[in-house]
């Protein structure tokens, strides 16, 4: 044995050295670590001056040969591909490069001195990893390399697709120090810092064994963590590992993962474990027979290397002090007499065995032979193919060319223009009135485009050049009415009429009846919309002080200016009315209070915003959507005139005008005493709300009151009202229901504790299908009360953590607002915030084992909140979830369990007791007929073959019960 070391082979003298690997042609080796100012370096060395003197002394003979420096931070792992084309790096800057030796002449590096003699280029660089890449290993046949990193995951690189990821590993909880593959390429072990060694298949990707006893004295002491599997596959060598407080490398044997055995005697944690390539053979001198054995060379915090052979009990050599500092890597030649270790000093250490002393090796026939023998398959069975998964079911293969055949169709069809439908509305016919001080309004009358226009342009030029002067056609209709210039207010996408606040999808109004382009009507309601957020932010006193005209919107209507319109000039005299005394403000019980005047009781305290109209409103009233008459319009006008005001002076009482109108005929109408605050409207009846704290109810016909005014407890924050309900929510938080047909008060409940305590407001109040209350917060929370339980459930999330979940697993259904009663729970989401994975938002820093257990958490309560909500459709939609998201996750074992109860009595996986209990239907859905639109999903996954045997193994069975049934 010889033992040398070089002192050329360095990084600028004393910079770290973290990695060395041979190439598999003996004639270079590579060194990985750190540069110049903290940056990383990649070293490639010639061998022959390391090996032969007379080289070392020939200055004609090169001792490096390549020096790259590309890396931004330290270089933590280089490792050759077996083939010795490819040479990858990773370091601290959470990329790996993949370098092959170009055919171009070298040349200086970049501010140095140094030459390089051979060319080496990045062909791809591989971006994934979320921190430091501290290892990487070369799957047998360079199908695959693995990367471990302290982001806590494993990453698996497609090596003939770069920089294609095959997969994510995630289920270490502490930072992954070192990966290693079985010879045959049938399992992955990774090593880290959670005090675990995990052995992976490589045929699906999940946990085949994880391994803790072992470790669980260890601590994360070490730099890197790095196993390595002996060439015959029947050992697992761990690094760091403890025995009765000592430190050891752990033995892992393949039959069963057992860990009866360690290599012990280090007095130092274990960094790193490399085994001979070649699996070894010797005659014994004394029964004259051939014996074969492994060996591995163990390097450990302690500056020692020792050596071993699985036939012996105690170590071959074990050479102490070898470095100042720690030993971060060892690699052995390709033929096994050479191995090289290096050091955190920044100093290689290269060692020579001789034939005799380290044994023959195996050729690779004879190592192929056993590996099959044991295996099935040896590393040329691996390399045969890119993908060593192949497609076992036809079917797989059949969906996936008519999935293919069907995205290139509609790419297709997407490339087509699409030819748009003009807008329809009355193009021959105008309205004339006229307005309270004598002007002419004319309503504007939009002209849709004729066919075959292309732009805007060229319609105008059709429509109005002046060589192609018509006379118009267009017919004047003039009404003899006084109007107001009127703005559209929206209602509730989820069926509520409630006028209270703004919602986000505007209704249109036809253009027979007001003649206005479809979005000029939403722009106008979306001005309204904004003045009325303004005003709900303004706080109301909790003392009742009468003010006039409040609420009141400014009236567009375009005068001259310094000119007041008629009607302004007659309430002048009004309004020098004495200014009441301003409103007492609340105080806190812990300073003295003001004395209030008897003549104004104070009132409740006010948690929410009180509802608010404009001055003038309209609401469509829900008709038969096959009638296709301009539907009636419900007019609510507060302060509304009475006559000109002239020579009144301040006796005009303050009116309030409630009309039904169809197109222009006005069908009935009434006044209220007191300003209007929000009004429902359903197919049988209109409710209101007002300041002074009552509730009417009308018949949507007639226009009759159905009983007198309710006394509210305090005024209305919501209003909502759907068939013969009418819920309200006050001011301070008390939420009534009444049934209007039967007259009777169905709940009154105070829902202070919902809002207190959180960062929004009630945005909303509904009711379900099924006739429960629902309460939503401007937050993202919603609450429906259980009758049964007389609580109030939460069924949304909030903000928060809705930016921890995965996204790709809480995107929402489309829901339409007339499908929203049968998809409630999906109508509630998308009222709270959007829970699409599309919108860009900061996610905080967490594992993804984390991130994925909080996802299965929150698809689990969108289930339960289904189930509450009796919605069949919420059901099946979040369940088919639940099924994509174990089948990205490759969670075979949960799978299994929803496809066992989805298929019933009949099959292996369950007992007797259980098929008591088992139920053909669940939420209105066959079970089988879900397990078998489930199963396709398995077919349209990514990572469908690696759950190609569940899938069949579960859709025979299932063929099977349905051929039986028949």
């Amino acid at each position: 044995m010889q033992l040398l070391k070089p002192e050329w082979v360095n990084h600028d003298g004393d910079k770290a050295i973290f990695s060395v690997d041979l190439h598999p042609d003996g004639s270079r080796f590579a060194t990985g670590g750190q540069g110049q100012d903290s940056s990383g370096r990649v070293v490639i060395w010639n061998l022959k001056p390391v090996v032969y003197e007379k080289c070392e002394e020939d200055e004609k003979v090169p001792r490096l040969l390549c020096q790259l420096d590309q890396h931004l931070g330290c270089v933590n792992c280089v490792r050759w591909s077996h083939t010795g084309r490819f040479l990858a790096s990773a370091g601290d800057d959470k990329v790996i490069f993949i370098w092959q030796q170009s055919s171009y002449g070298g040349g200086a590096v970049f501010g140095s001195n140094v030459i390089n003699v051979e060319s080496w280029r990045c062909v791809t660089t591989l971006r994934g990893h979320n921190g430091d890449i501290l290892d990487v290993a070369w799957s047998p046949g360079d199908v695959w390399l693995a990367s471990a990193s302290v982001d806590n995951n494993v990453i698996i690189w497609n090596a003939s697709k770069w920089p294609e990821q095959v997969r994510i590993l995630r289920g270490h909880s502490g930072l992954v120090k070192g990966v290693t593959w079985d010879p045959v390429g049938r399992y992955l072990a990774s090593q880290a810092d959670d005090k675990s060694l995990r052995i992976w298949r490589t045929i699906d990707w999940s946990t085949e064994e994880k391994i803790l006893e072992p470790f669980s004295e260890c601590g994360g002491t070490t730099t890197v963590l790095r196993p390595s599997w002996s060439p015959d596959g029947q050992y697992l060598v761990s690094a760091h590992a403890m025995n009765n407080g000592g430190p050891t490398a752990q033995i892992v044997e393949r039959d069963g993962w057992n860990t009866d055995k360690d290599f012990v005697g280090h007095r130092k944690p274990i960094t790193c474990v490399r085994f001979n390539p070649n699996i070894l053979k010797k005659t014994d001198s004394k029964t004259n027979k051939s014996v074969q054995y492994c060996c591995v060379a163990i390097g450990s915090r302690d500056r020692s290397i020792s050596i071993w052979f699985t036939s012996l009990k105690r170590p071959l050599v074990v050479i102490h002090d070898i470095f100042e500092d720690s030993v971060l890597d060892l690699s052995w030649s390709k033929c096994g007499r050479c191995l090289m270790a290096v050091s955190k000093d920044g100093t290689l250490a290269f060692i020579h065995f001789s034939m005799n002393e380290i044994g023959h090796p195996l050729s690779e026939d004879e190592t192929n032979n056993l590996h099959i023998k044991l295996y099935g398959k040896s590393a040329l069975t691996s390399a045969s193919s890119v993908n060593p998964t192949i497609i076992e079911n036809p079917e797989i293969l059949r969906l996936r060319e008519e999935e293919k055949a069907k995205a290139e169709r509609n790419k297709e069809l997407s490339q087509k223009p699409t030819p748009t439908t003009p807008l329809r509305a009355p193009i021959n016919k105008q309205i004339e009135t006229r307005t309270a001080d004598g002007k002419r309004r004319i309503t504007p009358m939009f002209i849709p485009p004729s066919e075959g226009v292309d732009s805007p342009s060229k319609s105008y030029e059709a429509s109005f050049s002046s060589s192609q002067q018509e006379k118009s056609k267009i017919v004047i209709e003039k009404v003899d009415k006084i109007v107001e210039p009127n703005v559209s207010v929206s209602r509730n996408a989820f069926n509520s009429n409630s006028c209270s606040q703004p919602y986000k999808t505007p209704i249109v109004l036809p253009e027979e009846f007001n003649g206005m382009p479809a979005g000029l009507p939403a722009r106008l309601e979306k001005s309204s919309v904004n003045n009325t957020e303004k005003q709900s932010d303004i706080p109301v006193s909790t003392i009742p002080v009468k003010r006039k005209h409040d609420e009141v919107q400014p009236v567009v209507v375009k005068r001259k200016r310094g000119r007041p319109a008629l009607y302004e000039r007659s309430s002048a005299a009004s309004s020098r009315a004495p200014t009441p005394p301003p409103p007492v403000q609340p105080v806190t019980p812990s300073r003295p209070q003001p004395p209030v005047p008897p003549s104004q009781p104070v009132g409740p305290v006010q948690i929410l915003p009180e509802a608010c109209l404009s001055k003038s409103s309209r609401i469509q009233i829900p008709v038969d959507p096959t009638n296709d008459s301009p539907p009636p319009l419900l007019i609510i006008e507060n302060d509304y005139r009475i006559g000109s005001g002239v020579g009144v002076g301040n006796s005009v009482p303050n009116l309030h005008r409630i009309s039904r109108m169809q197109v222009n005929d006005v069908v009935w109408v009434t006044y209220l005493t007191s300003q209007v605050s929000a009004a429902a409207v359903t197919s049988k009846t209109v409710s209101i709300t007002c300041k002074d704290k009552t509730l009417h109810v009308f018949s949507i016909n007639t226009g009759e009151m159905i009983f007198p005014p309710l006394q509210l407890p305090g005024r209305a924050s919501h209003l909502f009202s759907e068939k013969d309900i009418v819920i309200v929510l006050t001011t301070d938080a008390t939420l009534i229901i009444w049934d209007v047909g039967k007259k009777k008060k169905l709940l009154s409940e105070s829902v202070k504790y919902l809002v207190e305590g959180r960062s929004g407001n009630v945005k909303s109040v509904m009711l379900t299908k099924k006739g429960t209350p629902v309460v939503l917060l401007t937050s993202g929370e919603a609450f429906t009360r259980c009758p049964d339980l007389e609580s109030w459930l939460l069924l949304g999330e909030s903000a928060n953590v809705r930016k921890i979940l995965q996204p790709e697993f809480t995107m929402l259904p489309q829901c339409f607002p007339n499908n929203s009663s049968a998809q409630p729970l999906a109508s509630l989401l998308h009222q709270t915030a959007t829970y699409s994975g599309s919108c860009r938002v900061s996610r905080p820093l967490i594992s993804d084992d984390v991130r994925q257990n909080i996802t299965e958490v929150f698809i689990n309560r969108m289930l339960t909140s289904a189930t509450f909500l009796h919605s069949a459709q919420d059901f099946k939609f979040w369940l088919k979830r639940k099924v994509q998201f174990f089948i990205r996750e490759g969670m075979e074992k949960k799978l299994r369990e929803i496809f066992d109860d989805l298929l019933g009595p009949g099959h292996s996986g369950r007992t007797e007791t259980n098929d008591d209990h088992w139920h053909p239907k669940i939420m209105d859905y066959e079970k089988k007929t879900l397990l078998e639109e489930f199963l396709r999903e398995i077919l349209l996954a990514e990572n469908s073959l690696q759950l190609q045997r569940l899938y069949s193994e579960y859709k025979e069975q299932l063929d099977g019960t349905i051929a039986d049934s028949i």
